[in-house]
């Protein structure tokens, strides 16, 4: 008996490492650098009789960096997230040009691992973003929305990941202030894809 107590004690020994490595697969927290492409799409209606829309669409650079926390359910993995990001370019509308600033997303996110190092999810919530009118010069609005979207993680290491992302984000309907005296309103949509290595703990 004492034999086969000392035998089951070994293979836990032998067993655990290979567990505790596995359970750090998307769990627990980390902190991360992230980078790609955004393009910026607006509608204007210009608030005429008869209706008048002028649509707008650029490209820019995006970089940034999040921060967040996972749990490792066995199969799935839940979390949640806080990421900062700024981008590069405008939209020129006919009289104006239309400046996107910094991005802040507050997001959560379910995923199923279809491997022990690779994991697909989904992603939504809260997004803050801030736009400027510029060309000439007028006012600036930080605009409140969603953003969802989906991507893959894969492990790099013990303690490093590398994802890629596409991401969809709606800031609606507003007047847009210093244009057509008030009448004007602006919508706002966002498509973006990005790239990001996580550094776990």
């Amino acid at each position: 008996m004492s034999r086969f107590a000392f035998a089951l004690l070994a293979a836990a020994a032998l067993a655990g490492p290979a567990v505790a490595q596995e359970a750090k697969n998307f769990n627990g927290p980390f902190i991360g650098a992230q980078l790609g492409w955004q393009q910026d799409r607006q509608s204007l209606d210009l608030g005429t009789v008869p209706p008048s829309t002028v649509r707008a669409k650029g490209d820019g650079f995006a970089y940034g960096g999040q921060i967040g926390y996972d749990f490792n359910l066995g199969s799935a993995v839940l979390g949640v997230e806080t990421s900062l990001t700024g981008r590069t370019g405008s939209n020129r509308f006919p009289t104006f040009d239309l400046e996107a600033g910094r991005t802040i997303n507050v997001t959560a996110r379910a995923g199923w691992l279809v491997t022990p190092e690779g994991l697909l999810y989904a992603r939504g919530g809260y997004s803050n973003a801030r736009f400027s009118v510029t060309n000439p010069a007028g006012g600036a609005e930080n605009r409140d929305g969603y953003t969802v979207g989906a991507g893959y993680e894969q492990m790099l290491g013990k303690n490093v990941s590398a994802r890629i992302e596409y991401a969809y984000s709606d800031y609606g309907n507003d007047s847009l202030p210093g244009i057509g005296g008030g009448g004007a309103s602006l919508n706002y949509h966002r498509h973006a894809v990005m790239t990001g290595v996580n550094f776990r703990f």
